[in-house]
């Protein structure tokens, strides 16, 4: 009896070395969770700030084209971009990316969703095999209040909502 009493023994002690392991994986990983968590909160502040100087640019670029415009009103030649260049960020003033389209969205759930969110919308662009959308609303109120929420959720997908990229004229 004393064999089988010293190899419980023995199996007990392996028992606890093996628990203190456990255990202090667990407090390694529920730290590491932690990290994880702060980590990700800190990116969607910074998500959010990106997305508020982009709006502001943006704002500054649509009062930028509107003065540009008024001083071409007045006299063309204080003008200094051209009228293409112009016509061109006019087409896009309300213009925003709507990123993460995918099925079970279509385009015209798509569409009646942000519409019924936001405001009117008078251009559609999406590329068939392209997971994103490029959405030009009516007017800066539907624009505005899109770029605000910064997302949306459409049939169980959360989809981005972002301003466009600044193109570069040629």
């Amino acid at each position: 009896m004393s064999t089988l009493s010293n190899n419980h023994y023995n199996q007990c002690i392996e028992c606890k070395k093996k628990n203190n392991q456990i255990e202090e994986y667990d407090k390694i990983i529920s730290n590491l969770r932690a990290k994880v968590i702060s980590a990700q909160d800190e990116l969607l502040l910074a998500q959010k700030e990106i997305i508020e100087y982009q709006r502001l640019l943006n704002l500054k670029r649509i009062n930028y084209i509107n003065s540009v415009s008024n001083l071409n009103g007045n006299n063309s030649d204080q003008c200094h971009i051209s009228s293409e260049q112009r016509d061109l960020v006019n087409k896009d003033r309300f213009k925003l990316f709507f990123g993460n389209i995918i099925p079970p969205i279509t385009r015209n759930v798509l569409i009646d969703h942000i519409e019924t969110a936001f405001g009117r919308v008078i251009e559609y662009h999406k590329d068939p095999v392209s997971p994103f959308a490029f959405i030009n609303f009516a007017d800066a109120s539907g624009y505005n209040a899109a770029l605000n929420q910064g997302s949306i959720r459409i049939k169980g997908v959360n989809v981005r909502i972002e301003v466009l990229r600044s193109r570069k004229f040629n």
